[in-house]
């Protein structure tokens, strides 16, 4: 699979825009630039910038894009670690001296028990393994490796909270295929490359905490608006 998202990482950081775009499979088309993955912290989104003050200890962060919020976390003092499933991503990163950075699925993380406090997954990436089972084993070994008081900073969107109509005729699309109504099969394009289709679920407040007390953890708090929140999970039983 081409590594479209390296490729976009490594030339905003050269300074271009990178417009690239993200296709839904019923044929809705969503632009965006690489450039916006390097965006000051005042830029970030309102529920990014009310959760990342609860970080805390050694961190993960996953799927970090450009290194954004590694960045700004390193500068607040914070030993912080990133994996990607993207290479050239993981080379943008190092360019920048973040070197504690890894090509590293979230579906095998290898880490020990009891390694991090905190863990990121900014962008949307609470659902960036799509299917409700592969969420939920990916949150058992976050479970797994973090320690007892640690917690999750988890981004989604409510894919409910939208008035638009191509995003509600897909919803009903998702019944008519008993699929969960927020789960997309999307693809990116850059200039003249396309890469293959990969599914990711958007879910509401209600469907995260559903979803992670199967792995041992609870929803205690969100931030920001339900069309692009941050879910802020705990270990079941701690505070």
């Amino acid at each position: 699979m081409a590594d479209l998202f390296g490729k976009i990482m490594k030339d905003a950081l050269a300074g271009e825009d990178a417009k690239y775009s993200i296709e839904r499979d019923d044929g809705n088309v969503c632009d965006d630039l690489g450039r916006n993955y390097l965006v000051p912290f005042p830029e970030w989104s309102e529920g990014e910038r009310q959760a990342i003050v609860h970080a805390k200890g050694r961190a993960l962060d996953m799927g970090w894009g450009a290194g954004l919020v590694m960045r700004y976390l390193r500068e607040q003092g914070y030993a912080t670690v990133g994996v990607d499933i993207s290479p050239g991503g993981v080379e943008a990163c190092r360019s920048q001296g973040l070197v504690d950075t890894h090509v590293m699925s979230a579906e095998d993380l290898k880490f020990k028990p009891n390694t991090f406090n905190t863990v990121l997954l900014f962008g949307n990436n609470f659902g960036i393994l799509g299917e409700e089972p592969r969420i939920i084993k990916m949150l058992k070994t976050l479970h797994r490796i973090t320690t007892p008081d640690a917690i999750i900073l988890a981004s989604s969107r409510d894919p409910e909270a939208t008035d638009d109509p191509a995003h509600l005729k897909y919803h009903e699309w998702n019944r008519e295929r008993q699929r969960p109504v927020g789960l997309v099969r999307i693809r990116l394009k850059y200039k003249d490359a396309v890469e293959d289709w990969w599914e990711l679920l958007l879910a509401s407040p209600e469907d995260m905490n559903r979803l992670a007390q199967q792995a041992g953890w609870t929803l205690d708090t969100t931030f920001g608006p339900r069309n692009l929140y941050v879910g802020l999970l705990r270990k079941e039983g701690k505070k």
